[in-house]
């Protein structure tokens, strides 16, 4: 049973996971962890960068951010989108619908995975894949039209499984593809759906960095909240000196700038993923949560 903390994912003792694929296992450690005291700390800052965690805002603060991002994200892309000639000659939505869901994850709900810029960026491009991809062999049936729907929900169902296998689940992506199926005007895009959606997502994350960043932080991470490869401490250290020797910085541990915890709970044990513990550890760890 996969629970989520404050500093990643993190899975539950109680209840031992079988049949799990975990893509990042095989990618992470090709992966360099960010260097971010290599970058100018505005920059470094409106990327999403923090060596403290930000305050908790309330609803009121949360509301109103809400509402200035998601009119400025929509509003950009539609903007920007109704001024591209290309865009105009293949008669192109102005803004595609899973647009607007995208947009209440990217200003609303920016803590949560499935709005870090890896799941909403990369879950498009399956989905448009997929999408355009099952519009066209539907099409290659004389009367295709009468079968939309069913070439609709096969396109989200295999867009939800690849994106659940590749941790990039980002509900907007499922509507991208059932759009690029069932809607005539997306579909008529055929493969052009792929610059139209981009750009919108280019934009959509531009104006999210820019206002997120105001007085909350986003992303928590660009690909994930695990840690990446470290740093050679002959080449990376911190910025940081104690009595002159120097010491590799934490941060270059993980995109979250945090690190991450194993929390004891009672009846219940949440480990970060990625970390293996032995059968004896599991005891000893169960043990502690039925005394807390």
């Amino acid at each position: 049973m996969a629970q989520f903390s404050p500093h990643g994912p993190a899975t539950s003792l109680s209840r031992p996971s079988t049949w799990h694929f975990d893509i990042d296992r095989f990618i992470n450690p090709f992966l360099p962890a960010p260097r971010w005291h290599l970058i100018p700390k505005p920059l470094a800052h409106m990327l999403g960068h923090r060596e403290n965690t930000p305050k908790t805002l309330g609803n009121i603060a949360l509301a109103f951010w809400s509402i200035i991002g998601v009119f400025c994200g929509l509003a950009l892309v539609a903007e920007v989108s109704k001024r591209v000639p290309s865009f105009e000659s293949r008669d192109a939505p102005t803004i595609i619908g899973s647009f607007g869901a995208a947009a209440v994850l990217e200003f609303c709900a920016i803590d949560s995975p499935f709005s870090q810029p890896r799941n909403a960026i990369i879950s498009q491009i399956f989905a448009c894949t997929i999408g355009v991809g099952i519009s066209k062999l539907f099409a290659l049936n004389p009367h295709a039209e009468a079968y939309t729907e069913l070439g609709g929900a096969l396109a989200c169902a295999l867009t939800v499984g690849v994106m659940v296998l590749t941790n990039t689940v980002h509900p907007p992506a499922g509507a991208t593809s059932l759009l690029a199926v069932t809607n005539s005007q997306t579909a008529g895009l055929g493969w052009f759906l792929f610059p139209v959606m981009l750009l919108g997502i280019a934009l959509m994350q531009a104006a999210a960095l820019l206002i997120n960043n105001i007085q909350r932080r986003f992303p928590l991470y660009w690909w994930t909240s695990q840690p990446l490869a470290p740093p050679r401490q002959d080449e990376e250290v911190n910025r940081h000196k104690d009595g002159g020797t120097t010491i590799p910085s934490r941060y270059e541990e993980s995109l979250t700038d945090e690190p991450r915890r194993l929390v004891v709970k009672r009846g219940d044990v949440l480990v970060p993923d990625g970390v293996d513990l032995n059968e004896e550890e599991r005891r000893v760890l169960m043990k502690l949560s039925e005394r807390v």
